[in-house]
């Protein structure tokens, strides 16, 4: 019985850590990253491109298909701290600065010791702040 709780507060820890370096690393990739201006594809490169635009939309499917699920979940557990981490990760692996800031807003409360999570957020709202600025 203890080696039960013990082996799953270890999964639980260790899926954190994991979950937060992996945040980490896509929030540097996602806020550090510039969207190369779009170019219309010519007709000889459109057989050159096609793998790679299925492969886009087929993993944009299969996440979408996972935050959809993931927000099921939260909705049975909504502080369940490891499903909103695992939301936030997608979402912003997706590039969805806006709908990352309410998961990370609520783990952050549920978690005040996780300091790196206010920063988090603090970096998103500014960047949306600034693309907000951009667009005006």
């Amino acid at each position: 019985m203890k080696q039960k709780a013990l082996k799953r507060i270890l999964v639980v820890l260790f899926g954190s850590a994991f979950v937060g370096s992996t945040v980490f690393m896509l929030m540097g990739s996602i806020l550090g990253r510039r969207e190369p201006p779009a170019t219309p594809i010519a007709d000889s490169n459109v057989a050159d491109e096609a793998p790679e635009v299925n492969y886009r939309n087929n993993l944009n499917a299969r996440l979408q298909s996972q935050i959809i699920g993931y927000e099921k979940l939260l909705e049975k557990e909504p502080e369940n701290t490891t499903i909103l981490t695992n939301l936030i990760r997608i979402k912003l692996e997706m590039g969805d600065l806006e709908g990352a800031v309410a998961p990370l807003t609520k783990l952050a409360k549920l978690q005040p010791e996780r300091t790196e999570l206010v920063a988090i957020l603090k970096e998103i709202e500014t960047k949306l702040a600034e693309q907000k600025a951009t667009k005006e």
